[in-house]
């Protein structure tokens, strides 16, 4: 089963939410920018490839469950499911930059049966892998958010992005592991930049920063909270869409994975 956290974390052989033990603020990286997160330093996210190519982000929830976006494998049909490959304990995506990675086949994919692609509505997958992966220092889960936690409980906090994606619109795409804070904001917010656009639903939630976001190849990565100083890394989203990269009139908007832990419990089982 996933890790839900509400009080102190429980784990055989390692805790989950394992991160940095503070990241950039939002004023520290006006200056500096994003960032090469520190090798290692977040041992839940893993690298989906399709065919050997990355095609997207997502973290490790159970030994041999990972969470992603449904529209990362929208187009994958399940007689492909066999060229699908799981990175974990990455940071480069170099081939010359393996050491210490596992790689693991992905035995099924369970998409959301109402995901939408044109509106991105119940954008939401799981992988589960051909094996258990062992957990150690660089390859740990994620923690996943209290069945308590209310729609705008983070509102105005900063939360750290994770992915390898592009670093800027229409540019190139990053070889390691990056990292960028953004702040989170209220549904009623998001929904004012996106009026007469696109529809936020109440299982979406958005994230901004001047000049920061994530951006191609980020989709299916997580969104991360670190609720107080030296407690556990909390995903409350998963990068899911949005129009552009950085545009100040455009918040990134993620799915809120507290909106979907009775399905993750139940995909969980199979």
């Amino acid at each position: 089963m996933p890790l839900f956290v509400e009080e102190e974390p429980v784990f055989p052989e390692s805790s989950c939410g394992v991160g940095p033990a503070k990241t950039l603020t939002m004023e520290e990286q006006r200056i500096v920018g994003g960032t090469e997160a520190v090798k290692n330093s977040w041992p839940g996210i893993v690298a989906l490839k399709k065919n050997g190519t990355f095609i997207c982000g997502g973290s490790l929830i159970a030994r041999n469950k990972i969470l992603t976006a449904a529209h990362c494998v929208a187009a994958i049909p399940q007689r492909e499911v066999k060229l699908l490959t799981v990175e974990l304990g990455i940071h480069s995506l170099l081939p010359s930059k393996k050491a210490g990675v596992i790689t693991k086949k992905v035995r099924r994919m369970t998409r959301h049966r109402r995901f939408n692609p044109r509106t991105f509505f119940n954008d939401i997958a799981i992988l589960t892998l051909e094996s258990n992966v062992d957990y150690k220092s660089t390859i740990s889960p994620v923690c996943l958010p209290s069945a308590n936690s209310n729609a705008d409980q983070y509102a105005d906090k900063d939360a750290t992005i994770i992915g390898w994606g592009t670093l800027i619109e229409g540019g190139f795409q990053s070889a390691v592991l990056q990292q960028v804070t953004v702040q989170l904001m209220t549904n009623a917010k998001c929904q004012s930049f996106y009026a007469g656009k696109d529809k936020i639903f109440d299982h979406m939630m958005c994230a901004a920063a001047p000049g920061k976001d994530s951006c191609q190849g980020d989709s299916g990565g997580p969104l991360l909270v670190q609720p107080s100083p030296g407690s556990p890394w909390i995903q409350t989203g998963i990068v899911s869409w949005g129009i552009g990269c950085a545009r100040p009139e455009h918040p990134g908007v993620f799915i809120r994975v507290a909106s979907f832990l009775n399905w993750i419990r139940r995909n969980m089982r199979s």
